[in-house]
């Protein structure tokens, strides 16, 4: 198996469990180019605002409206449905806990949609670098991916992933697996 196909296979992995279970520029705390803070990396920018994974969805669902596709399952780990809202540009993924929707994935697939370091879908590997850094694990380029203790196939590890076509960011993934440690 070639690079390219383990880190398809591992980020289609990554999407299973995760179904199982404005003002774009830098955030406060967060240097451009320095190393990955899953603190504070872990939220996008949506209309100028900003929103964090493991919080209730309530706020950008809100925001967001009603003009997205939903999908449910239930829940192997919480009582209750693991949901999804596909806006078309950005898709919000959550669990259930405490009679709530938390985030614990975001995808942004366009718009002005952007990761709290400023980074959208559209910008070139050299915008990705210069927000995020060198401490980034690559599969032949086709994913950039920045983990909380630089493995990226520890599963639990909260994660930025950016999708390349060629040299151009594709698809952003900001995922914080509701398992993982504190």
């Amino acid at each position: 198996m070639n690079k390219k196909s383990f880190s398809i296979l591992i980020l289609a992995a990554l999407f299973a469990v995760a179904a199982l279970v404005g003002c774009t520029g830098k955030s406060k705390g967060i240097e451009p180019g320095s190393a990955f803070k899953d603190d504070a990396d872990m939220a996008v920018v949506v209309g100028g605002k900003t929103y964090k994974v493991r919080t209730d969805s309530a706020a950008i669902l809100a925001a967001l409206g009603d003009g997205y596709a939903y999908e449910e399952t239930v829940s192997c780990v919480y009582k209750g449905y693991d949901k999804s809202f596909d806006y078309g540009d950005i898709k919000i993924s959550t669990v259930p806990v405490d009679d709530k929707d938390i985030i614990e994935m975001f995808t942004i697939l366009g718009g002005d949609h952007a990761t709290v370091r400023g980074v959208k879908v559209g910008d070139s590997r050299a915008d990705v670098l210069k927000a995020y850094g060198e401490s980034f694990t690559s599969d032949d380029g086709y994913y950039i991916t920045y983990t909380q203790n630089g493995d990226p196939n520890e599963f639990s590890a909260m994660r930025v992933m950016f999708r390349m076509e060629g040299d151009k960011v594709a698809e952003i993934c900001v995922y914080s697996p509701s398992y993982s440690n504190d």
